[in-house]
């Protein structure tokens, strides 16, 4: 560095010849627009020929005498220095004292809270520890590439540009801007032509964007668990209290308070602001955007979630909870009939697009869907049709009544009635359809899906519905769908088992 120093002085003609290069030549039809603009400006400025004839007024500052000059000075190099100097005794002091802060975090929290306190103090740790590490070996792979890149360019010290590249790059941001600055004007300095200092910014740029959209998400994407709006309002708030020292601590600090929003309940909402997790659950955004009529978005929504999670994910993790919100909120009067329509509507579609038809065998076990009386209910019993081949079920019409649904099930004489409902308040239908089934068509196999169930609902409601005469209660598309089929097993045994007598007294 200090023999670039002193070379400085050597690059000042080829700085010259290349800035005169850039001044722009007389130009008549520049000239000519710069002088009607002028005219122009004199029309609409009613006190220009005034101001011409008065005279001009000089403004002399007043002259700094040289023990205000070096306060000035002394102010402008001291006061950062001391703002670092804090900064490090501060860290230095947490880190030589760190279990005695540890334990004091742990009473402050209540002995009770040992367990949770400990958990969050590893994980903050953990996180930090990884985020430095991978932080140190990514920025010593940069610079490494930087170097190369500069040496292969021909631009001076390339070294000395890589490593001071690793350290800028620990300031998130702005440290691989603030380092591209230096190499690029000694590339303008030195060659009197301007491909090299093109290269240079192409190699600066290209590096970062290839870090920053490629490598630094698959590295650091799980390791820090902070977002990135998260970490630059960290920076922007520790820069405005410790300067660049608080820059530097950014990062740590804020997975520090993201952890501790994650383990704290009270302290949920710092994780939701400064988290990497989506604000949203899937099925909570798709039933949002419907309600805001936006079915684009919806549809981008269904489309990556059904890559990722097959139809029957699709159908479990995001239509059938949008379809239990839909009718919480319906009974809670928060929308109305029309944002039920769309929603219900909009999920229709979904499902006869991603459910393709199966041809059945006709000699296969006769299967009837049942829903409750709500139109969720009904593209709840959609779902688990096409789950299990459009044509492997027969759904019982909506426009029936509840007393002809059952009348045309039981005619039908099938071997598994699959009942659907996703209201809570439906509980009491259901299991009036159970008895009924059970009172007339004994040898059926009775399936219901109930979704909606909470963790505290579920084995009452489930022992319930046994009582009613139900064989399985499933809780999701999937579970009913495995379920279905080794009901209908269980029933082809049945049917064998009672065959045999007959079978062995007509051969006697």
């Amino acid at each position: 560095f200090s023999e670039l120093s002193a070379q400085v002085s050597e690059y000042t003609n080829s700085m010259r010849r290349k800035v005169r290069d850039l001044r722009i030549a007389d130009d008549a039809a520049l000239t000519q627009l710069t002088r009607t603009v002028d005219r122009v400006a004199e029309q609409f400025d009613e006190n220009a020929a005034d101001l011409k004839r008065a005279s001009p007024v000089r403004v002399i500052p007043p002259r700094v005498t040289p023990v205000e000059w070096l306060q000035q000075t002394a102010h402008s190099v001291f006061e950062p220095m001391a703002s670092a100097f804090i900064v490090f005794v501060l860290v230095a002091f947490m880190l030589g004292q760190r279990e005695d802060l540890r334990d004091r975090f742990i009473r402050l929290l209540g002995p009770e809270s040992v367990t949770l306190t400990t958990r969050l103090l590893d994980e903050a740790a953990h996180r930090v520890s990884r985020f430095i590490v991978a932080q140190l070996l990514m920025n010593i792979a940069f610079g490494a590439l930087v170097t190369a890149g500069l040496y292969w360019i021909g631009v001076p010290y390339a070294a000395l540009w890589g490593g001071f590249t690793a350290i800028m790059r620990f300031v998130p941001y702005v440290g691989t801007l603030l380092s591209t600055i230096a190499p690029a004007l000694l590339a303008f300095a030195v060659f009197p032509g301007w491909s090299e200092t093109l290269q240079t910014l192409a190699l600066f740029i290209s590096l970062d964007m290839l870090a920053a959209y490629f490598v630094e998400p698959v590295v650091f994407g799980h390791r820090t668990g902070v977002s990135s709006f998260a970490l630059l309002i960290s920076a922007l708030f520790w820069i405005w209290i410790w300067g660049p020292i608080g820059l530097l601590l950014a990062t740590p600090l804020t997975v520090c308070i993201a952890v501790l929003g994650r383990h704290v309940p009270s302290l949920r909402f710092l994780a939701v602001i400064f988290a990497d997790e989506p604000a949203l659950t899937p099925h909570v955004r798709y039933y949002q955007r419907l309600l805001a009529r936006d079915e684009d978005e919806a549809g981008v929504l269904v489309d990556r979630k059904l890559e990722e999670l097959g139809p029957i994910g699709l159908l479990d993790h995001v239509l059938a909870p949008a379809l239990s919100l839909l009718v919480q909120h319906r009974s809670q009067e928060e929308i109305t009939d029309e944002d039920a329509r769309v929603v219900l509507e909009f999920s229709r579609e979904v499902v006869q697009q991603v459910c393709k038809s199966e041809a059945q065998d006709a000699q296969s076990p006769v299967i009837v869907g049942l829903a409750a009386r709500t139109p969720a209910d009904h593209v709840l019993l959609e779902m688990l049709q096409g789950a299990l081949g459009e044509r492997a079920m027969t759904v019982i019409p909506e426009e029936l009544s509840a007393e002809q649904a059952l009348r045309r099930t039981i005619e039908l004489q099938p071997a598994l009635v699959c009942i659907t409902a996703i209201s809570p308040a439906r509980g009491s239908e259901v299991r009036n359809y159970c008895r009924r089934l059970r009172m007339h068509a004994r040898g059926v196999k009775i399936l219901v899906l109930r979704p909606s169930l909470t963790d505290a609902d579920v084995t009452r409601a489930v022992e319930r519905l046994r009582e009613a005469g139900a064989d399985y209660v499933a809780s999701g598309v999937m579970d009913a769908t495995e379920a279905s089929a080794n009901l209908l097993a269980d029933k082809a045994e049945q049917s064998m088992e009672n065959t045999k007598p007959a079978l062995v007294a007509a051969a006697q």
